[in-house]
């Protein structure tokens, strides 16, 4: 979850028990490794320590036309040779190509020969098609595949692209085992008792990945004033999909299967004030928003079923 999972929440999630990931790719190298740097202090780790933790790369800001031609050339590998080489993190999650998941997986594995690790690193990749799954299952060395549904939190496959999560688990389980790798894994509204258990109960799903829960946490990176109102939501259908926020912010390059569901704003919606002003006036008052923290404006990403999944936890 870029902007949200840093180093302090991904270690709180592997005190819990789960694999907490540090959300990586969409700010300079120097920002993860300050997020790095406090997972290594919050769990009392020494410099020379394996990091317990992942690490997840939004993919196409590390591509061709995001980079130009020679920047693209190396700079993957710069980011990927500090996070199996310097941080030593034990997963590296992959997401958001404009390319191929598989030739991302190899680029992985080959940095990982290019130095000496005590463990070999856990490739996880997330998918939002059957297609996207079975490239991937073809592409030796993925431990394993998250599945992601359309009622997923922030950014994930449009409507006309993807399936709610329990039709493409039906679809996928067919080409999985629950007891050997690559895992199958689901993401998508994923985060009250009752989701879990719908989820876990298709076979052979091994685990989830809950968001928006999390992104309410004491140990999250989210404003403060962004978890009152996920909390305050008053139901999962005041969530909407689509890429106002990213024209908005500037944001722009994400895969064209691919926008972003939050909770709806003016943003989002269109507002009477904001017709008729360019794009230059509406990047410019998004941007004073987020200066203010005027949440009526700026996105806070969220899942479907958002308010469901607070009320079920008892907030």
């Amino acid at each position: 979850m870029a902007a949200v999972a840093g180093g302090v929440l991904a270690a709180e999630v592997h005190q819990a028990g789960g694999v907490g990931f540090i959300g990586g790719g969409h700010t300079p190298l120097e920002n993860l490794k300050q997020e790095v740097q406090k997972a290594r202090e919050t769990l009392s780790l020494p410099p020379d320590a394996d990091l317990p933790i992942g690490i997840g790369l939004i993919l196409w800001r590390l591509e061709e036309p995001h980079l130009s031609t020679s920047l693209a050339q190396y700079e993957p590998d710069t980011w990927l040779r500090y996070i199996l080489h310097e941080a030593r993190a034990s997963a590296v999650w992959l997401s958001f190509t404009n390319g191929s998941l598989g030739e991302w997986v190899k680029r992985v594995r080959r940095v990982e020969k290019e130095g000496e690790r005590r463990e070999r690193v856990r490739v996880v990749a997330m998918v939002q098609t059957e297609k996207a799954a079975r490239e991937l299952l073809a592409t030796e060395g993925v431990d394993a595949i998250v599945a992601q549904g359309t009622e997923s939190g922030g950014h994930g496959p449009t409507d006309s692209v993807g399936s709610p999560l329990h039709t493409l688990l039906t679809t996928l389980s067919p080409l999985f085992l629950r007891s050997s790798p690559p895992f199958l894994l689901a993401a998508g509204g994923l985060a009250s008792p009752s989701t879990i258990r719908s989820a876990l109960a298709i076979s052979p799903v091994a685990g989830i990945v809950p968001g928006t829960a999390l992104s309410v946490s004491r140990s999250s990176l989210l404003p403060l004033a962004q978890k009152e109102l996920l909390v305050c939501t008053p139901s999962g259908a005041e969530t909407t999909r689509g890429l106002k926020w990213d024209e908005a912010r500037g944001t722009n390059g994400w895969p064209g299967w691919c926008d972003g569901r939050g909770v709806r704003n003016l943003t989002s919606d269109d507002a009477e004030e904001e017709k008729g002003l360019t794009s230059e006036e509406r990047v410019e008052r998004y941007k004073r928003a987020v200066r203010e923290g005027d949440v009526r404006r700026v996105v806070t990403w969220a899942g479907a079923f958002a308010r469901s999944v607070f009320l079920e936890f008892g907030f």
